[in-house]
């Protein structure tokens, strides 16, 4: 009896592996680069009341701590117009200059809301 020639074992291919690995690294990706947005947005807001509280205590320094509101208010970025700011004399004969705002969430997930409160100090 004579038998045909067999053919060769098939061989299992990998054809689609790349799309599946892609499929679920894709979702980590994009949940790292929102992270990464948020600490950057956080950031910046804390650099930006730092700089406007500074602004507000120099300018309380040199003219009155009624006029340091209006110089705090035009040193922040629009999206920061809701930030509570206060300026006065301290105890030690000084000045002060304190903004505190609520920092962005741009995706808001986990309704993640705090307040940063920069304040600057100066001597009269």
């Amino acid at each position: 009896m004579i038998r045909p020639p067999r053919r060769p074992a098939r061989r299992r291919d990998d054809r689609g592996s790349q799309i599946l690995e892609f499929a679920a690294y894709v979702p980590l990706f994009l949940l790292m680069a929102v992270i990464a947005l948020e600490v950057f947005f956080s950031f910046v807001a804390v650099e930006q009341a730092e700089n406007a509280a500074r602004i507000g205590a120099r300018v309380a320094e040199q003219t009155g701590p009624a006029n340091a509101v209006g110089a705090v208010q035009n040193a922040l970025p629009p999206w920061m117009d809701d930030a509570d700011i206060r300026t006065g004399y301290t105890d030690d004969r000084g000045v002060f200059a304190e903004v505190a705002i609520s920092v962005p969430v741009v995706f808001d997930i986990a309704s993640l809301d705090y307040t940063v409160t920069r304040r600057v100090d100066m001597a009269l």
